[in-house]
């Protein structure tokens, strides 16, 4: 894909989308020719601040994006996730005599030369087995490579972005062009494509399926771990090929599948408010218990494979139009007496059981697709001596936070 399809592209997406909140993932940059492509993604929802205490206050921040890099070339990873961080100007300064905070006015743009290093957490994943291979932290560097000079304007004016994302938010509508006109004026593409993936297994994803799919529907993706294929007859590789072209001509699969990845992620978002918004009590009226209403937040409008992807294989049940899968915790103590030689009671301890559930309530939305409506956790215990019970719930919520 060039980069006059490219500019395309995004703009036929913000022509399509009826997007009813902001993009939780940006494509950063793209690079190079077939066979070599490089697709760059950001995480755009979260930018850390990494200066150390004695910075916070001072010229210059410290501030960090996540960036994922995916790679066509078949001698290269399959992806490398990198925490990017940059070296910014701070919005206010304190200066140390007088203690008057001033205001900086110098901002980072695109086309800039920007300070950066690999932060701690960055990771490579490798295309011969699939295993993630850590990447050291690396000393501080200059660039003005169109990648890094992007996401350090992203992470140096994240405010400033994040005002044009819900700016952008009007009611049931997206706003692209002001969007795009706010994040030009840091010298961003005013098209830059929004997406609702925003993990590297799913930016991975996205390109191979959308961006290079004539090589993935062709077997032609680098395999070396023999992971990714899906042995496919002749016949049906020519009728995979078949479906994707006539869907070409009404619409390019790339803007497709980029209405979907947002549509998803908003549909996520919308489940998300809605579940804090109502986070004190349950759907029928009772009071949540903390770790329901932090789980239902986490939980609620996401699909139900993805709760048995992270929980295991649950207790299945199904009534009407709900299921529910339980996640179970027990505790057992038996008790025990001692008795001497005479049959007089010397000692002894008391024995105790304990349980926590978590069960997850789903029911099928307008796609007919399962998701999560409610969470109930409950525990129950009994006899002394129950000293760790109080962690079994907790238990069960870490389980269900990964």
């Amino acid at each position: 894909m060039n980069k006059t399809d490219w500019a395309k592209l995004a703009s036929a997406v913000s022509l399509l989308l009826p997007a009813t909140a902001f993009g939780f993932g940006a494509v950063l940059h793209y690079q190079g020719e077939e066979g070599d492509r490089e697709a760059y993604f950001a995480d755009v929802r979260v930018i850390s601040n990494r200066s150390p205490a004695d910075r916070l206050t001072g010229p210059t921040v410290v501030m960090e994006i996540d960036v994922t890099a995916v790679y066509e070339n078949p001698n290269k990873p399959e992806f490398v996730h990198m925490k990017l961080e940059f070296e910014c100007p701070n919005a206010f300064s304190l200066d140390a005599k007088t203690h008057k905070l001033s205001e900086n006015t110098q901002k980072v743009r695109v086309g800039d030369t920007v300070r950066f290093r690999l932060g701690a957490g960055s990771y490579t994943l490798r295309r011969a087995d699939l295993q993630a291979e850590p990447l050291s932290v690396s000393d501080w560097k200059s660039s003005n490579a169109p990648m890094l000079s992007k996401a350090g304007t992203i992470a140096c004016n994240h405010i400033e972005f994040d005002q044009a994302l819900h700016a952008a938010i009007r009611g049931k509508d997206f706003d692209f062009d002001g969007f795009g006109k706010r994040i030009g004026k840091l010298g961003l593409p005013p098209d830059m494509m929004l997406l609702g993936q925003v993990l590297p297994s799913e930016f991975l994803d996205f390109s191979w399926k959308f961006l290079w799919w004539e090589k993935y529907f062709a077997g032609e993706r680098p395999d070396p771990s023999g992971k990714w294929s899906k042995r496919l007859s002749k016949a049906e590789k020519t009728a995979a090929i078949e479906r994707l072209e006539a869907q070409r001509k009404k619409m390019q699969p790339e803007i497709e599948a980029a209405r979907q990845s947002l549509m998803a992620g908003i549909k996520k978002s919308e489940a998300e408010r809605a579940a804090i918004a109502s986070a004190a009590v349950r759907p029928d009226g009772k009071k949540l218990t903390p770790i329901e209403a932090n789980l239902i937040v986490l939980w609620k409008g996401r699909p139900e494979a993805e709760v048995i992807r992270v929980m295991g294989n649950p207790e299945f049940n199904q009534a009407g139009d709900s299921r529910f899968l339980r996640y179970t915790r027990y505790w057992e103590k038996p008790g025990f007496t001692a008795f001497n030689a005479q049959g007089a009671v010397v000692g002894g301890e008391m024995g105790g059981y304990a349980e926590c559930f978590a069960e997850f309530k789903t029911r099928q939305d307008s796609s007919g697709e399962w998701r999560v409506e409610d969470v109930l956790v409950r525990s129950n215990y009994e006899g002394d001596g129950l000293g760790r019970t109080r962690n079994l719930c907790e238990d069960v919520a870490r389980a269900a936070s990964r």
